[in-house]
């Protein structure tokens, strides 16, 4: 079986798993994480930075700079934190490309991550996108 057979990712991508998808285009789709923050993922199963394409790369970004306005606007964080990994050893829990949006308070606080607080979220973030 290959890794795409096997990816969380791949079956949220694929409508197998329900998700909060925020936003998508031929090349990324933009869901909540578990933890109520963006993550911008590869429509392609590509499991890391280092197999990746200069054109996917700007498509991640691209979409990124998108949520990150939408969320300064619908969430109003102090700042937005973009983070992510690649191998096992720093951190990658999926091993489909994906980008982490974090926002940040001043004062320490985070996302809530019961389903009100997912469902305010979602809502705030499609409406900023609107």
């Amino acid at each position: 079986m290959s890794d795409a057979a096997n990816c969380i990712f791949c079956a949220i991508i694929s409508g197998k798993i329900p998700s909060r998808i925020l936003d998508q285009n031929s090349e990324v789709v933009v869901f909540l994480s578990l933890e109520n923050h963006p993550l911008v993922v590869t429509k392609k199963h590509i499991a890391d930075v280092f197999s990746m394409g200069a054109e996917q790369a700007a498509a991640v970004m691209s979409e990124a700079i998108k949520i990150a306005k939408a969320m300064r606007i619908g969430l109003e964080p102090d700042g937005i934190y973009l983070g992510q990994a690649n191998g096992e050893a720093a951190g990658q829990e999926v091993p489909h490309y994906h980008l982490h949006l974090y926002p940040k308070w001043e004062d320490g606080r985070l996302p809530g991550t019961d389903d009100a607080s997912k469902d305010a979220t979602f809502e705030a973030l499609k409406k900023a996108l609107a």
